[in-house]
């Protein structure tokens, strides 16, 4: 069996101590739920280390993962070779049904021909207290997959990171005379 390169959690960490704490992922909003999962290192891995088992699906049924494969590979090509659904499928098992909810109406909204894909991305937002619009739907898939991909270790490499880390010192040594 080959063997994988460094799991999702992995990747963050190296990628959160190297670049610091202003590290935010592409089109990630502050709010979005995928950015409070990112942040707890051991559900990401538990998520990660079962999507890449390729377990059956935990939350989603089976139509509703193949949806997500497909909406996930249009707005982010590679999608599928990140494991983006598997992994947002087992993320959305352990999350907040608030989330869960919000997640499955997004889905259901987009779920359809590929023209309602550039409708949702043109259309304006709702002003609250509107009820959601196409546009506000495809956002929130949008995080989810955007997260989900640039957290995997295909995605991080897109953005330029190569694995290794850079430390202005050494750390835990305050040699006052530097070193040679």
């Amino acid at each position: 069996m080959p063997q994988r390169g460094p799991g999702r959690r992995e990747v963050l960490q190296r990628l959160v101590a190297t670049l610091g704490a202003g590290f935010t992922l592409p089109s990630l909003a502050a709010g979005h739920p995928m950015r409070r999962n990112l942040r707890d290192h051991a559900k990401v891995a538990a998520a990660e280390a079962r999507a890449s088992a390729g377990s059956r699906p935990e939350f989603l049924d089976v139509g509703q993962l193949e949806t997500l494969v497909q909406l996930a590979e249009r707005i982010v090509p590679g999608s599928t070779g990140a494991e983006v659904a598997p992994f947002i499928d087992q993320l959305l098992a352990v999350d907040t049904p608030d989330n869960q909810r919000a997640f499955l109406n997004a889905l259901r909204a987009l779920a359809g021909p590929v023209e309602r894909l550039a409708q949702a991305s043109t259309e304006r937002p709702a002003v609250a207290p509107q009820p959601p619009t196409l546009r506000d739907h495809f956002e929130h898939l949008k995080g989810w997959i955007v997260g989900a991909y640039y957290s995997s270790e295909i995605g991080m490499r897109e953005l330029g990171w190569t694995g290794n880390v850079f430390y202005a010192g050494f750390p835990g040594c305050p040699h006052p005379g530097g070193h040679r």
